[in-house]
């Protein structure tokens, strides 16, 4: 029950910025609804397996690997855009998965949205792959290598005892 606390408050919240004016009324409207909504719309089952855990120092260092990215890549589209030859080849590259969590997956979709040139268009499981759309790049295990890098660091920083399980096997051991 304390696990839908967090909810219940986001969703008030949320319920407040809707109505534009913070009122007591408002608040305590907004609760009633999240916890409504919350009702009709239970949250599932948490697998203890799937547990998640925040590792502060890994969540840094896949901050400053995303930021380190998006600079390069918005560097390397703007040469690429303000350039007078086009040599933009794009294709959609298969990148496989070492984890299946939809929350890895997830996340590691929509931290490549993020940067200019890639998309995760489509992921698939069993086995666990995204597919990306990339833009100025026709090295396909250059990208593989960088997804995996990239799923290695969410799984460190916010992956379950599974996933990093999944990721150790995936390397080898």
């Amino acid at each position: 029950m304390s696990r839908y606390v967090p909810y219940t408050v986001g969703l008030a919240a949320a319920w407040v910025m809707l109505w534009d004016r913070v009122t007591l009324a408002n608040f305590v409207g907004g609760l009633v609804v999240a916890a409504l909504l919350l009702i009709v719309f239970p949250l599932p089952p948490v697998d203890p397996q799937r547990h998640l855990i925040v590792r502060p120092w890994a969540l840094v260092r896949l901050g400053v690997a995303v930021v380190g990215e998006l600079l390069v890549s918005n560097v390397y589209m703007t040469h690429e855009v303000v350039t007078p030859e086009r040599r933009l080849a794009s294709g959609v590259i298969r990148c496989p998965l070492r984890t299946d969590s939809p929350k890895v997956v997830s996340t590691v979709a929509n931290i490549l949205a993020l940067a200019p040139g890639t998309m995760a268009v489509d992921a698939i499981g069993g086995p666990p792959a995204l597919f990306v759309h990339v833009l100025g790049s026709d090295d396909a295990d250059d990208l593989r290598r960088k997804v995996a890098r990239l799923e290695q660091l969410v799984v460190e920083a916010i992956g379950s005892a599974s996933d990093r399980r999944a990721v150790a096997i995936g390397e080898g051991g």
